[in-house]
């Protein structure tokens, strides 16, 4: 996708990057930071919410979770609301944003006023294991600067433990928040990815 942007803008090179991705999202960075293939044009990386032993760990219990979600709602703000009751979403002004486009109407009927779940999640669980295996060692390795964002210590594996202890990435704890932490503390969330780039990334520009 950054290549394709590059293209698509007419960039004759690429520019210096910090990437910064939530859960899943976080693992596609760390991904493409271990990989190398971006160089010395990626300054550094955010990952929100995500590590390897918690991530394996919470796989046992998200085919019951998936289950568990309505299949459909009869409005978008029954589907806003499922998810602040449910306490999947903390903030209902984030929810009124990031909601609707996870629903479209059902049988792909542009007039339906029922609204089913845009992607099949469930359909992607042969893969859910491989995302997350090795995220520590990965999310440690590339030289770039480096910044965890975490809803709880507790989701702290040992591997990341002892690389906190030395220093080699920038550990921040968000409390009174949930697995989406952007979304839950979102000023605080883009205060600490912009300290991490003016203090941690802008001076190897």
């Amino acid at each position: 996708m950054i290549r394709l942007a590059a293209s698509d803008q007419g960039w004759s090179a690429l520019p210096p990057l910090v990437l910064v991705g939530h859960s899943l999202g976080g693992a596609v960075v760390v991904s493409l930071a271990s990989s190398m293939a971006l160089g010395d044009k990626l300054l550094g990386y955010a990952v929100i919410d995500v590590v390897e032993g918690s991530a394996i760990d919470a796989l046992t219990s998200m085919s019951t979770y998936l289950h568990s979600r309505p299949t459909s709602f009869p409005s978008l703000s029954h589907g806003i609301e499922w998810h602040t009751r449910s306490r999947t979403l903390r903030n209902p002004t984030s929810a009124r944003i990031s909601v609707p486009p996870l629903l479209v109407p059902a049988a792909g009927n542009a007039d339906s006023t029922t609204y089913t779940w845009r992607t099949d999640l469930a359909a992607t669980q042969p893969f859910w294991e491989t995302w997350f295996t090795g995220l520590s060692a990965r999310f440690l390795a590339s030289a770039a600067g480096k910044l965890l964002l975490l809803a709880g210590t507790d989701r702290l594996d040992k591997e990341l433990m002892i690389g906190q202890m030395q220093g080699k990435y920038q550990l921040l704890v968000l409390p009174e928040v949930g697995h989406f932490v952007h979304e839950d503390a979102p000023e605080k969330t883009a205060a600490a990815v912009s300290f991490f780039f003016l203090f941690f990334c802008s001076f190897t520009m």
